[in-house]
């Protein structure tokens, strides 16, 4: 049974951005900085947007990172 259950985990598809972004249980640490966001991780952080636009495509090459600033106020994503 462990081996079926091990195999569908494995199938399983890797998480976008967006449903990395909306299943963070701790975005609120980065409340007022820009995160850089690749597969399912944070990769970079910081009060620069360009300079975590930077570090995330150093750590990750060939990856095209989601970047965004972390609002301080309450968001409504619609």
């Amino acid at each position: 049974m462990r081996q079926k259950e091990l195999k569908e985990e494995i199938d399983m598809p890797a998480k976008t951005e967006y449903q990395c972004l909306m299943s963070m249980p701790n975005l609120g640490d980065y409340v007022g900085k820009w995160i850089a966001i690749v597969g399912d991780k944070v990769v970079a952080s910081g009060d620069d947007g360009k300079k975590v636009f930077k570090d995330a495509k150093e750590k990750c090459p060939n990856r095209e990172p989601l970047i965004l600033k972390v609002p301080a106020d309450r968001v409504m994503l619609l």
